[in-house]
């Protein structure tokens, strides 16, 4: 009889030695997306495996042989509390960005107005959806200009069943709409001699676009606190996530050339500044 758990122990075997990280994290995920099962299920429960569910899971470990990102090949990622879509072609959500949800949770929280937020490089929506899944009475519209994006972005609106929210394929250097209430953006932020360093597994599977600028890794954030005004209301807010690299630096030289608002920083787990608020 071939049991899942003994199938399991066979593949993390022969990934032993990769590049791979986190082997039997990633394992774990696909057997359990693949029988639809709890971790605790996983462990406790004896699954038998036929013919065809061997080839089917064969399949998927042959692309994380390859150091395909998990969250490609099974096509979804969970972010915050809810399970988004990811398809090969969406930039993958990362639990750092929670912060950013956090942010723009507490601003909301402290306003009883009908407000207009906007969610710019938005990708598979996870941001946006996860706000207006709290705060459901506001208006929402998530832009991007990767048109798969924004497709997938629509399917994850609609799978949690939010009718408040609108997504639109377009570039946001090009945005001329009305202004927000509050603008959230987590930008292509790496300078593009940074992309060679990365991990495989990012570098060979993520949209550059939503990676890099292609430039310094700042022309994002010259382009939103530079035009603060043409696109937040008054008493606004504009909360952008930021790297933990040499490119803060010159956020903050930005901020200060191109803008008389104020900011903040707030921290991630690490310590490290995250998301800078400017109001």
């Amino acid at each position: 009889m071939n049991l899942l758990k003994d199938y399991i122990k066979s593949q993390i075997l022969k990934l032993e030695g990769t590049k791979i990280q986190e082997i039997q994290a990633k394992s774990n995920i696909l057997a359990q997306h693949y029988f639809n099962i709890s971790k605790s299920e996983l462990y406790i429960k004896d699954i038998s495996l036929s013919e065809e569910d061997i080839i089917n899971l064969d399949s998927m470990f042959v692309q994380l042989y390859q150091n395909k990102p998990v969250q490609y090949i099974i096509g979804e990622t969970y972010f915050y509390n809810d399970k988004f879509l990811t398809p090969p072609g969406v930039f993958i959500p990362r639990p750092e960005t929670e912060l950013l949800v956090d942010c723009a949770l507490e601003f909301l929280s402290k306003s009883k107005d009908d407000l207009k937020i906007i969610d710019f490089c938005t990708g598979s929506g996870c941001i946006l959806l996860s706000i207006a899944k709290k705060f459901p009475n506001h208006q929402y519209i998530g832009v991007d200009k990767s048109g798969i994006a924004i497709k997938t972005a629509k399917k994850n609106r609609d799978s949690l069943g939010l009718k408040n929210v609108q997504f639109f394929n377009q570039d946001i250097f090009k945005y001329n709409q009305s202004k927000a209430d509050l603008l959230l953006c987590n930008p292509p932020y790496l300078a593009k001699d940074e992309i060679e360093s990365l991990e495989q597994s990012v570098k060979d599977y993520d949209p550059l676009s939503a990676l890099t600028d292609f430039k310094n890794g700042t022309s994002f954030y010259k382009y939103l606190i530079s035009n603060f005004n043409k696109l937040i209301k008054k008493n606004g807010i504009m909360l952008l996530e930021i790297p933990f690299s040499a490119v803060t630096d010159d956020i903050i030289a930005i901020n200060t050339d191109f803008n008389t608002n104020k900011s903040l920083f707030y921290k991630d787990l690490e310590g490290k500044n995250r998301v800078i608020k400017i109001y």
